[in-house]
């Protein structure tokens, strides 16, 4: 929905220069600035690591690797691609790398020990019981079909479609030209959507 906070989650939304700024404080030595960029990023990270995995628990552990791996390296961030980028490109190795080593998916509905749910999404209007139910029963559907889709085009089309991110988001975070990132997308979607209607 356009203007919710929602879209202020999504890839691209987020102040390069501020990024830039928290980057020069740490690479020059202010310790507590990577606590901003953390903060400023972590959420966007554990949401894509959790739609590329399909596992709440996997995406927390993901999401800190990206962050010390980051840390790590951040004097060789150059500051001519956006941070969230570099920050996705990260996340996404880290993701890759786990690969076949996953976890089976658990359910949005998984709950930590006290009680609250993994996985926080947004509550709009109170539902009837059965849009409800169909609604899970969709989440879930989406969940198995991207556990199923071609590494390839899992990576294009959970960053386009629900991370928001722009063919020149994902060309840099991937590695890849632009027609590339195009054709992936289209064979994605279409994959998908044919998994989405088997029965």
């Amino acid at each position: 929905m356009a203007g919710s906070t929602g879209q202020a989650e999504r890839v691209g939304d987020d102040d390069p220069a501020t990024d830039r700024g928290l980057v020069e404080r740490v690479v020059g030595g202010d310790a507590t600035a990577f606590r901003g960029l953390v903060e400023r990023h972590q959420a966007r990270i554990i949401a894509f690591l959790h739609r590329f995995c399909g596992c709440p628990e996997q995406a927390l552990d993901l999401a800190q690797e990206t962050f010390l791996s980051a840390h790590r390296h951040l004097a060789s961030f150059r500051n001519d691609s956006r941070f969230s980028t570099w920050l996705h490109a990260i996340a996404l190795n880290h993701a890759r790398a786990a690969g076949r080593r996953r976890r089976p998916g658990q359910s949005l509905d998984a709950v930590a020990a006290d009680g609250r749910p993994l996985v926080a999404e947004p509550v709009a209007a109170v539902l009837p019981v059965s849009a409800g139910l169909e609604r899970e029963d969709l989440a879930r559907r989406v969940a198995a079909a991207l556990d199923r889709l071609d590494e390839r085009y899992r990576e294009v089309v959970v960053l386009a479609d629900m991370e928001g991110a722009s063919y020149e988001q994902i060309a840099a975070a991937l590695g890849i030209p632009l027609g590339t990132v195009r054709s992936r997308l289209h064979r994605g979607r279409l994959d998908l959507r044919a998994l989405l209607v088997e029965r």
